[in-house]
């Protein structure tokens, strides 16, 4: 899969077509009752997506990050209720970093806001304390993959989510996010972090996991709207033909362009390695801001049935305003592009904003 974009264009059509044939209202309805779909994760998961990116040599389906990006990108869109990107972009990442194979199912990573897990050594197995909140995914993994903290070093630790006390939690997208206790919970794998796999690695690749999400999200509703004022009647005539209506949805579609834009380029960033948090903190400011403003555009041109359960709008908008929210929100991320910017100084500034 270590691919050209020719043959990435045919990873895309590829997850394109296969969440075409799985996901649609019941499939998206029974996931806000359950937390997730599992059969949409075994179509997946035969298909080997939630591998893209992880070396084959770990377990993995080979393929770069901006190959992952890509089949983010379209999983957002149609709002499909897996982990697909913690198991690939995060939890398999950690793994193969750290020399550990990277198993097959569903896999939860964290911790996601700075926690610190303690590990200490008993014989030949590391015992993990700590508690975890809004992990997401938590209770849907068969794996969690955690960072804690050693007497002398970092870990990576695999952990069988059965041995921890799981309190579950869901996001205003019904995603779940759940709270792990650990109490002395044995890791069947463990191994020092890897080269680059820190707890604020973690987050830079969380906070674009969900901005390439929010990408496919914006370019969902983008559609929705397009559809909606082509439909919807008002006065005697649809709503696209007034020119204020059309104003609001050309707003929305350079919303869509910038957001995708910045996500996309922040893949590319991460993928070359160097410096990302610049990169990074741009594409999560600018997603989340166009998430924002695309939410309420979209709404307007809906009316009252965008808020309603029977329509298809809610499912985007919904992770689009839980989505901001995670891996740091805007606030967060403005606040960390200027000290990024102020360390650099005033000669780095130029060269670091056209890079």
């Amino acid at each position: 899969m270590n691919a050209p974009n020719d043959v990435r264009a045919m990873l895309v059509e590829s997850v394109t077509r296969l969440l075409k044939d799985h996901v649609d209202r019941k499939l998206l309805d029974a996931a806000k009752e359950n937390g997730w779909s599992p059969q949409l994760w075994r179509a997946l998961d035969e298909a080997e997506f939630p591998r893209v990116s992880i070396p084959e040599e770990a377990g993995g389906a080979g393929g770069t990050l901006s190959d992952l990006a890509a089949v983010l990108r379209v999983a957002g869109r149609f709002a499909a209720p897996v982990p697909l990107a913690e198991t690939a972009m995060l939890a398999g990442w950690m793994l193969a970093a750290s020399g550990l194979p990277v198993p097959r199912g569903a896999l939860a990573a964290g911790p996601a806001h700075g926690e610190t897990l303690t590990a200490r050594r008993e014989g030949s197995r590391w015992k993990l304390s700590g508690t975890l909140a809004r992990v997401p995914w938590a209770r849907s993994a068969s794996r969690l993959v955690l960072l804690a903290q050693g007497p002398a070093e970092t870990l990576v630790a695999s952990v069988d989510p059965a041995q921890c006390r799981i309190a579950p939690g869901r996001n205003l997208a019904s995603e779940p996010r759940d709270t792990l206790v650990l109490d002395s919970v044995t890791a069947e794998h463990a191994a020092p972090a890897g080269a680059g796999v820190t707890g604020e690695a973690l987050r830079l690749r969380g906070a674009l996991a969900r901005s390439i999400l929010m990408a496919g999200a914006l370019e969902r509703i983008l559609e929705l709207a397009i559809e909606r004022a082509r439909e919807r009647v008002q006065f005697g005539r649809k709503i696209g033909q007034f020119q204020a209506v059309q104003h609001e949805i050309a707003r929305l579609g350079g919303e869509v362009a910038a957001a995708v834009a910045a996500a996309l380029s922040a893949a590319g960033a991460m993928e070359r390695g160097g410096e990302v948090t610049l990169a990074v903190a741009s594409a999560k400011i600018r997603t989340a801001q166009a998430a924002r403003e695309g939410a309420l555009i979209a709404h307007q041109v809906h009316g009252a049935i965008g808020v309603t359960d029977e329509h298809a709008l809610h499912h985007s908008t919904l992770r689009l305003w839980a989505w901001r929210e995670e891996f740091g929100n805007e606030a967060e991320w403005a606040t960390a592009l200027g000290g990024a910017v102020q360390k650099g100084g005033a000669g780095q500034f130029w060269p670091a904003l056209t890079a």
